[in-house]
């Protein structure tokens, strides 16, 4: 079986895919990194998928550990 994949949506570089299987319960969401378009993460629904784009970037910048001035 073959499975369906379209472009949602490309939300800051990310690439996010709409998959369909063979039924219509197998419907995932699948984004791709920036960096070289490969499979990083699958959902079940398309606000998960978004959700995990934006912490990921939220995550990157985030401060380090700070050194206390003295």
């Amino acid at each position: 079986m073959q499975d369906n994949r379209r472009t949602e949506a490309n939300i800051l570089g990310y690439q996010l895919d709409r998959v369909e299987g063979a039924s219509q319960w197998a419907t995932r969401y699948e984004v791709l990194g920036p960096e070289d378009n490969n499979v990083i993460a699958s959902f079940p629904d398309r606000p998960s998928a978004e959700r995990f784009i934006l912490l990921r970037e939220l995550r990157g910048c985030a401060p380090g550990i700070r050194n206390p001035a003295y």
